[in-house]
């Protein structure tokens, strides 16, 4: 069958690019010889061939930088002025090999702290491109309709960065000097070795094409005025195009041919990103044994026939030379060979060319079809073919291309002309050519599937093969429309043509159909799992939401395989089976930053449609949704780990309540720094997060993270701080040292969480009542199972003084002040806190008081048994220093022991705190206890004063009112009290003199009736 040549009176050239750069080849080649042999008279449409301009192939560069605005560590403000360029869609193709990186983009990266960064984890500038990128298009003060402006653009900047990216990281030709680029024009460039920057290269390369994808789908989806429809990348069901009158509004008005359409030039940019078609076609060119000639068509076969024809004398045609010249004319190989030059006269005669002739023809096709799977234009292709003197190649294909630029080229040319050249080329696919390429040519413009697969190699060539079958079946159904009936009725039932949308059958799901189909084909299983490839498959299957769903999925188990993540805590899943391996892992980090920010866009698109009052038809289950946010959750640990702390609330602000609330907490939790948790403040407050519902949030989730909070438990270990064995006479029972605990390590995680959320709401001024109310909630459970290390913490970081600070400026000089309920209601009031009553606050106050007021007690006498432990090993020279350490350290112990000794915890508990009952009846004896051997060892070993104290203390105890006496006897522990009172009336009765001045309170004693004479023995 011959080739359907296509002859048109005009070609709408498309110059775009070309006019405005001025890049225009003279117009001075002239047809060769083998152009005039094109049989002309097959031409299904009449007219004449207007030559085009002979065009540059045009190859473009972004060299460009990527638009940033102020880092947002910073006042939050509106975008800084763009310095944009446009992009190409086909900037991949050819970057110059000789390009440099841009002049001056040092000052467009932001400064990093390389000290700060682990090992492993070192983000690249673009980490913060796009924050701040994503921080321009949220700015204060910008209309949702701005904002969703801004955000559609997004994926064009990313587009761009990723590009940029890419050229910085392609190898350079080596240049010896400057201004002689031309001369090392043909040098070659280094290959790159590294597998590492190969990886690189290759998962940039995947990067870029996911924004290019994005970037054309979302504001197709997300048009700025649209009709009510299925939210992003939801399924969608079909819709009807709106009626058009030429091509070029149908591709405007249908919305799925435009989504469509969006696809193909997404597959023919990435295609024209690969290597130059002379590149692929070489070794074929090398096989027809003809050098660097490209034209003047099969110079094997012209060379055999004028050599038959010179041989016998033959002016004329050779088939009318004999009735043999069939078994005689043949090949080099001895098979049948043509008698003529004419295009189609292989198939035409059945008969071979030269095998050299035959590798050139293949080449030619394959030129062809990379031109037709690149999007290349009319005049490109006509160019191309125009060099190699192959212009009815150019004709043939001519009828309607899919360029990727957009302009689609239909000929000038009746409808029906051009659905009758649809249905020849699909029967040159099916049943006509000698190669598997030229059937694939005529199969595209055919839109034939199975002709184009065969020589499908990637999964991205497969997915093209189907998209163009559908988008020419739905313009077929057009231009038949366009004829009129008879004619219509009259060529489908004459020629047949092939239908791909009946071919997939329903149109509902059939993207999603399709995509799945091409992860259990042998060809492209291995590509389709690819996780850049799925996350791909599934914008254009219109599957997103079961993408990210199950992405997320893979996340949190992979986050809670060694022990339990708070942030990324597992969530149930819906049965569905799941490959990992075709889904980022928290350790790819490209990876994470692409998926977060395609849901980042996702969510922020859905979340103008609420705002704009749009409804859409399908909307997320709750599960999912909670399921997607630890994508963006899984991001936020990752800017974490990369010292990027302050971008954190940016990407939090993304997600909806709670789970901004939890993600945020579980992020700053690790802060420790009071200034950064102060910037880190503003810069929450700056994205419109409630600083106040944040810190609130975080002090409850630690608090239940620390375990079981049931009232009624006794502490898990016994109290003990003294010493085994009765008093002595020097000592008393004696302290133990450091019965905290040798070790800060001591306190776990969850500890030291737990003060450090207190540290948090400390920083909120109006946190107040939370901070007392959690924090006598926190000193409970440490005290509860005696861990005295965290008790110790929470007393030294979070002071009530720092607290009534918070409450109010003027300074409480007496503390009765704080049992006066009106005090409370008062600053209440003034802070405007509804949430909280007087009576609330009043009560937390004083229980935080008071158990500070213990933890206090403790540690002062944790650090005089330390002291008594070290008085045998203190040097004989540093002994007066020694002691004077003693003396102060026994006068902050009783300091701090003078809260405990009349009414501690008392109020709460005739107010019916359990907890607090059972704390005082397991601390109080004890501790009294320790301090009677403390004053015991400070009367022996300082001042007799000291035993004086003791003896009053015994007076206390022994008052009637005294509520310290019941404490000893419900704990059965009078004995050892009465025991250590008369260790002490023997201490004061056999000491002579003043033993050392430091520390002594007789004046005060003598003021109470108290003499040490008393005790004195008279010799």
């Amino acid at each position: 069958m011959r080739a359907p040549l296509l002859c048109t009176s005009r070609f709408g050239t498309s110059r775009g690019y070309l006019q405005a750069t001025g890049k225009l080849k003279p117009q001075h080649a002239q047809p060769h010889a083998a152009d005039r042999t094109a049989p002309v008279a097959v031409c299904i449409l009449a007219g004449k061939l207007k030559r085009a301009p002979f065009a540059l192939l045009q190859k473009t560069v972004l060299g460009h930088q990527f638009t940033t605005t102020r880092p947002i560590t910073n006042t939050r403000h509106g975008p800084a002025s763009p310095q944009t360029q446009t992009s190409t869609a086909v900037a991949l193709r050819s970057l110059r090999e000789d390009l440099e990186p841009p002049i001056g983009s040092d000052a467009m990266e932001p400064e990093k702290d390389d000290n700060k960064t682990p090992p492993g984890i070192v983000p690249g500038p673009e980490v913060e491109e796009f924050a701040n990128a994503l921080d321009s298009c949220l700015a204060p003060g910008l209309s949702v309709a701005d904002k969703r402006a801004r955000v559609l653009d997004l994926p064009r900047k990313y587009h761009e960065n990723a590009i940029r990216r890419l050229i910085q990281k392609k190898p350079q030709r080596p240049r010896d000097g400057q201004g002689d680029v031309d001369m090392d024009a043909y040098e070659p460039v280094p290959a790159v070795t590294d597998p590492a920057d190969l990886s690189q290269m290759q998962q940039l390369e995947k990067e870029v094409q996911t924004w290019d994808l994005v970037r054309r789908l979302l504001p197709l989806r997300y048009p700025e005025s649209r009709p009510q429809k299925k939210s992003l990348f939801s399924s969608a069901g079909p819709t009807q195009p709106a009626p058009a009158r030429s091509l070029e509004e149908l591709v405007d008005t249908d919305p799925i041919l435009k989504e469509r359409r969006a696809v193909i030039q997404w597959l023919q940019t990435n295609a024209s990103s690969g290597p130059d078609i002379d590149e692929l076609a070489r070794e074929l060119q090398q096989n027809a044994d003809r050098g660097d000639i490209i034209a003047h068509g099969w110079l094997h076969t012209r060379s055999t026939i004028k050599h038959r024809k010179r041989l016998t004398a033959w002016p004329h045609l050779l088939e009318r030379q004999s009735a043999d010249i069939t078994s005689s004319h043949v090949n080099a190989d001895g098979a049948p060979l043509v008698t003529n030059l004419d295009p189609d006269a292989t198939t035409r005669q059945a008969r071979k060319l030269e095998s050299q002739d035959d590798y050139f023809e293949r080449a030619i096709w394959l030129g062809c079809f990379e031109h037709l799977r690149r999007g290349s234009t009319l005049d490109t292709i006509r160019d191309w073919c125009q060099e190699r003197t192959e212009m009815w190649r150019a004709v043939s294909m001519s009828g309607l291309l899919l360029p990727v630029d957009g302009r689609e080229a239909l000929a000038d040319a009746s409808p029906a002309s051009i659905a009758l050249w649809r249905r020849m080329c699909l029967s040159l696919a099916r049943n006509g050519g000698a190669d598997d390429y030229e059937r694939a040519v005529y199969g595209l413009l055919a839109g034939d599937i199975a002709s184009v697969e065969k020589v499908a190699k990637t999964w991205d060539d497969f997915v093209f093969a189907n998209y163009n079958a559908l988008l020419r079946t739905q313009i077929d159904t057009f231009l038949l429309g366009q004829c009129p009936p008879d004619v219509a009725s009259g060529m489908t039932k004459s020629f047949p043509s092939f239908d791909a949308i009946h071919f997939h059958g329903d149109l509902d799901g059939l993207e999603r159909r399709l995509i799945v189909s091409l992860e259990s084909q042998k060809a492209t299983m291995e590509e389709a799992m690819e996780p850049n490839k799925a996350l791909q498959a599934s914008m254009i299957a219109n599957d997103i939401d079961r993408h990210l769903y199950e992405q997320a999925l893979v996340m949190t188990d992979d986050a809670n395989k060694d022990q339990r993540s708070l942030l990324l805590p597992r969530t149930l899943s819906d049965g569905t089976a799941i490959t990992p391996r075709k889904y980022f892992g928290l350790d790819q980090h490209d990876g994470l930053r692409i998926v977060a920010h395609v849901y980042v866009l996702i969510a922020l698109m859905r979340h103008f449609d609420e705002l704009e009052g749009r409804t859409p038809d399908i909307t997320t289950n709750a599960q999912w949704h909670y399921s997607q946010e630890s994508i963006l959750a899984a991001y936020t640990e990752y800017l974490g780990q990369a010292k990027l702390d302050e971008l954190i609330p940016l990407y939090c602000s993304i997600l909806a309540p709670p789970r901004q609330y939890e993600v945020l907490s579980w992020n700053m939790i690790h802060e420790q720094d009071p200034e950064r948790r102060v910037t880190q403040l503003k810069l929450i407050k700056r994205v419109g997060i409630d600083v106040l519902q944040f810190v609130e949030t975080l002090a409850k989730l630690v608090f239940e993270d620390l375990g079981d909070h049931s009232g009624g438990e006794t502490p898990t270990e016994p109290f003990s701080i003294l010493m085994d064995g009765p008093p002595t006479a020097r000592l008393g029972r004696g302290i133990k040292a450091d019965f905290f605990g040798d070790d800060e390590a001591a306190i776990s995680i969850k500890e030291e969480h737990a003060v450090r959320s207190l540290e948090w709401l400390l920083q909120v001024q109006v946190a107040w009542p939370e901070v007392l109310r959690i924090g006598v909630q926190v000193y409970k459970h440490f005290f509860k199972r005696t861990h005295l290390l965290a008790a110790r913490k929470l007393m030294e970081r979070v002071q009530f003084d720092s607290i009534l600070q918070n409450v109010t400026d003027q300074e409480i000089t007496d503390w009765a002040t704080l049992d006066d309920i009106d005090f409370w209601a008062q600053q209440l009031e003034e802070s405007g806190i509804t949430t909280a009553t007087p009576e609330e606050v009043m009560t937390s106050a004083r229980n935080y008081r008071e158990l500070e007021c213990l933890a206090k007690a403790l540690d002062g006498l944790e650090t005089l048994g330390s002291l008594i432990e070290l008085s045998t090993e203190a040097p004989s020279g540093d002994r007066p220093k020694f002691w004077t350490g003693v003396g102060e350290a026994v006068g902050v112990m009783k300091e701090r022991m003078q809260p405990l000794l009349g009414g501690w915890l008392l109020a709460s508990i005739e107010d019916g705190d359990e907890e607090l009952a059972q704390l005082r009846q397991a601390y109080l004896p004890e501790t009294i206890l320790g301090f009677v051997s403390g004053l015991h060892y400070a009367g022996t070993g300082l001042s007799r004063d000291h035993l004086l104290e003791s003896m009053e203390l015994a007076t206390i105890v022994a008052e009637r009112n005294s509520d310290l006496m019941g404490v000893f006897v419900k704990a059965g522990r009078m004995t050892e009290l009465v025991e250590a009172f008369a260790a002490c009336s023997k201490a004061l009765a056999v000491a002579t003199g003043e033993k050392r001045a430091t520390g002594s309170s007789s004046k005060k004693l003598r003021a109470m009736g108290w003499s040490r004479d008393l005790w004195a023995i008279k010799q």
